[in-house]
């Protein structure tokens, strides 16, 4: 029982392999803005190889689903999509905003237009929801937590943890999808709070 977890929501690619045990078996994490769609199969395979993994010995797929690059979420979806209707196996989501985040933290994703996509998490949880707003807003929310993710956005420095260990770490935030034909990815551009000018 193989689990291969993929993200492609950011400007990194992550691909990685978990067994039964929730342990990792191996994983890439590769800064490559715009290029996921170019590694994203390379990498899956390059893995599988290294670890004598046939892609028969893989029995479920977990991707996040935004928010994050609307084409860049597109990318490890639809490799996802196809994995799993072929071989008739289950895909599960979670947020890139949960993946990244640890106790007591705000994690910030770039959405550009001087904006981020943010979710607050005090002890562990997601305090209220996952949002789009403009930084100046987000600032007067941060009460002096570490930001996880684009950090840059507030003259600090980059902050990006494991990905692929973040995967085990959340697996109990994972959705199991019941369809993966009608899973689509997290947009919040197309909110009203996106909207909103200042």
């Amino acid at each position: 029982m193989i689990t291969l977890a993929l993200d492609t929501s950011h400007k990194y690619l992550a691909v990685a392999l978990i067994d039964s045990n929730n342990k990792l078996i191996d994983g890439i994490s590769s800064y490559c803005p715009k290029k996921q769609s170019e590694y994203i199969l390379v990498e899956i395979d390059n893995l599988c190889k290294k670890n004598n993994i046939k892609p028969l010995d893989i029995s479920s797929v977990v991707i996040t689903n935004g928010p994050g690059s609307y084409t860049g979420v597109r990318i490890a979806m639809t490799v996802a999509k196809v994995i799993c209707s072929l071989r008739n196996i289950p895909l599960y989501t979670i947020s890139s905003i949960e993946l990244l985040s640890q106790d007591n933290c705000l994690v910030v994703m770039d959405a550009r237009g001087n904006r981020a996509y943010y979710g607050k998490f005090l002890n562990g949880k997601l305090v209220d929801n996952i949002k789009v707003d403009y930084l100046d807003n987000i600032k007067n929310i941060r009460e002096n937590l570490p930001i996880i993710g684009d950090a840059s956005l507030f003259d600090e420095q980059d902050n990006y943890p494991d990905f692929c260990q973040k995967f085990i770490e959340h697996r109990n935030l994972w959705h199991l999808e019941d369809n993966v034909h009608t899973v689509v990815p997290i947009y919040l551009k197309d909110s009203d709070s996106y909207m909103v000018k200042k």
